[in-house]
């Protein structure tokens, strides 16, 4: 039997986000490929996130638009996977290359790793118009049921829901065994100050008085927005030198062993859609402290897996760090709780054999 032609459009690393890693795990896929015929065409804008607008990206573009339209021309793809920019002018630029998708009739997936499209709507009628064009007659795919909210006013269909997963780290020991002096609490992320680094600071700082003997937190990420002199600026005007530790960027054994001896992470975003870092913190067994943003409320169950507070909530943080640190059986039973939901929902094998599910039911509903 015939394989269904599948041409990935996709963006990959760099820069490192949630959504290219993604799309990275899409493309090395050894299971989709004994699936589907697949071609990839590697989209790559920007070698880092602080990178902003060169005139070699509109040489990219015009170079992509020519790998599209050869492979629908050679390839004939019967589906075309595309990870869509759902706002401003990313979304325009990848307009242009709906319209040679749209002329050459193929079926599209658009996979939405972003959220804004409502609001977007909202403001203007003509980004509306474009979204509902763009979506029509083709198939969308949501990471969540909560986020599928962002696309009732534009996408008339029912979008197919496909959680994120990562794959499965074998140096993780089921029994966490590592017993700190200290709790150690993490902050895993890049230093953009919408991922709320300084609700995170904030929150130590009310911690700092009454547990100055029981806690130590650690920043991780890469220099974005804030530099490192900046964020220790932060922790100096707070007075908690003694109690916040920067160690910059962390990536494969090392990131292992700072997952591996942290107690609870704490993801105060402010605006994001999934959160790939809450996925790691409960393979290691570590229970979560997290803001009620995009699908966070479906990842972290409240209570169970850890904890969900209001964006902009340094004081919340506080009081459900400070039930982890009075607690340390509770912490334990949450962590437990939450390496169990990963195994059972987030590895890359469950996000791997959901899209083939995903590719082979629109397949047959083309025929």
């Amino acid at each position: 039997m015939k394989k269904i032609k599948v041409l990935l459009f996709i963006k990959t690393p760099p820069p490192l986000t949630g959504a290219t890693l993604m799309n990275k795990y899409i493309a090395d896929s050894t299971l989709l490929s004994k699936n589907f015929n697949l071609k990839i065409i590697n989209v790559t804008y920007k070698e880092n996130i602080k990178q902003s607008f060169k005139l070699d990206k509109i040489f990219k573009i015009i170079n992509y638009h020519i790998l599209l339209l050869y492979n629908l021309i050679s390839f004939r793809p019967n589906i075309v996977y595309f990870q869509l920019s759902p706002l401003g002018v990313a979304f325009l630029r990848d307009c242009t290359y709906v319209l040679w998708l749209k002329l050459f009739n193929v079926h599209t997936v658009f996979h939405l790793h972003g959220k804004g499209i409502n609001e977007a709507s909202k403001k203007s009628k003509i980004y509306k118009n474009l979204y509902k064009w763009a979506f029509n007659n083709n198939s969308i795919i949501c990471l969540s049921k909560m986020l599928t909210e962002d696309i009732v006013n534009v996408y008339s269909g029912n979008p197919y829901i496909l959680n994120n997963g990562i794959p499965y780290n074998s140096n993780v020991k089921t029994e966490r065994q590592v017993k700190n002096s200290k709790v150690l609490i993490l902050f895993l992320s890049n230093l953009i100050y919408s991922k709320g680094i300084l609700d995170f600071l904030d929150s130590i700082d009310l911690l700092k008085n009454s547990y100055n003997e029981k806690i130590s937190a650690r920043v991780v990420g890469h220099e974005v927005e804030m530099s490192k002199s900046e964020l220790l600026l932060e922790i100096e005007k707070r007075k908690l030198n003694t109690f916040v530790e920067f160690l910059g960027p962390k990536y494969g054994k090392d990131k292992d062993e700072i997952l591996y001896s942290s107690d609870i992470l704490v993801f105060p975003t402010l605006n994001d859609v999934w959160g790939l870092v809450i996925l790691e913190a409960m393979q290691f067994g570590i229970p979560v402290i997290a803001t009620r943003e995009g699908a966070i409320p479906e990842i972290v169950d409240d209570g169970v897996t850890g904890f969900l507070v209001d964006k902009h909530s340094p004081d919340q943080i506080a009081e459900k760090i400070k039930i982890f640190l009075d607690d340390d059986v509770l912490r334990t039973k949450m962590g437990k709780s939450a390496r169990k939901k990963y195994l059972e929902k987030y590895t890359i094998e469950v996000f791997e054999k959901n899209l083939i599910d995903v590719f082979q039911k629109i397949s047959f509903e083309l025929k």
